[in-house]
């Protein structure tokens, strides 16, 4: 009897393995056929890449000198600078890299090691997975609403661009930083409780250094997002100047001089702090008909990418040195 249920299982064995095998032919295959498609996919962005790169450097190559970099704008294509977006895009970046990581970072803590799970949090925590998702128009309609109109009185300037752009990638940073966070093992807090450590100390000395990679990649993601923003600094009303921004939180030469009522004119904080961007005056010369104007806007394309290169080869440096 046993051997007959024996020789049962065994045809049984057989048969499903037969199956088995009869499908393992077709999967090999299309699995071949995906990672080849994969491999395509990758070379070919890489090669549009590469053709957009060359396209636009042998555009704006003959306009890379030292003068793109200390004139300002001008009606004269040949007299042209980017002086005062790159000065812009520069401190307008480094503000809100001010604002972005200690808010970021911190509300990414608490929403994950120290908020209550409830409906509350789960409101908070949909609204900004849907705040990271909005189009970058609809928050320059709501810097345009809230800071221009309203707190500078209808005047664009540097600060209310800084908010702004803040508002943005705020989101996006705060969204990773929480996936990194999370993705720390639990029984490195486990281990840590064990030998006597309270929750802040567990979260600093443990949580945020395994989870700082995370938080660089959103930062570098985020920080490259806003600086080659375009639809939110035109909404703003931002246009072409010809005078650097005021960056100085404060007047140190009224400071210094007793002067304590001018401490913050000629600041980051005054009404007439008017300001352009890389993006924007790019978006103006490339709309312009003189093929000059449209070949100064190609080496502008050059020095927009260098500098969000350059941002994140010392970001990823900073990740690599503190991790």
């Amino acid at each position: 009897m046993s051997k007959g249920i024996d020789i049962l299982e065994s045809s049984d064995i057989q048969a499903g393995s037969s199956r088995f095998d009869s499908r393992l032919d077709s999967r090999n295959f299309w699995g071949k056929v995906f990672a080849y498609f994969c491999v395509f996919s990758a070379f070919f962005g890489l090669a549009v890449l590469a053709f957009l790169i060359f396209d636009v450097s042998s555009d704006g190559a003959s306009r890379l000198n030292g003068e793109l970099f200390a004139n300002f704008p001008s009606r004269r294509p040949e007299e042209s600078g980017y002086r005062a977006a790159i000065w812009g895009s520069v401190w307008m970046l480094a503000y809100v890299l001010l604002l972005v990581i200690p808010i970021g970072v911190s509300s990414a803590v608490y929403l994950e090691e120290y908020a209550p799970k409830n409906w509350l949090t789960d409101i908070i925590d949909l609204n900004i997975y849907n705040l990271a998702g909005i189009p970058s128009i609809i928050y320059g309609l709501l810097g345009l609403g809230i800071f221009v109109q309203g707190v500078f009185g209808g005047r664009s300037v540097l600060l209310a661009g800084v908010l702004t752009i803040t508002l943005l990638i705020l989101p996006p940073v705060i969204v990773i930083s929480r996936e990194a966070i999370r993705s720390v093992p639990q029984s490195v807090r486990q281990a840590s409780y064990g030998v006597g450590a309270t929750k802040w100390q567990t979260i600093s000395n443990h949580v945020l250094p395994a989870a700082l990679p995370g938080i660089m990649t959103a930062v570098i993601i985020s920080s490259s997002r806003g600086i080659g923003e375009t639809a939110p600094i035109v909404v703003l009303g931002a246009g072409t100047v010809l005078f650097d921004p005021k960056a100085a939180p404060i007047n140190f030469g009224a400071l210094f001089s007793g002067r304590f009522g001018d401490v913050f004119t000629d600041t980051l904080w005054s009404n007439d702090n008017f300001f352009s961007v890389l993006p924007y005056q790019i978006y103006e010369w490339v709309g312009d008909p003189r093929a000059d104007f449209q070949t100064l806007a190609s080496a502008g394309i050059i020095v927009l990418l260098a500098l969000v290169l350059g941002m994140n080869l010392l970001a990823i440096f900073i990740r690599n040195k503190v991790s």
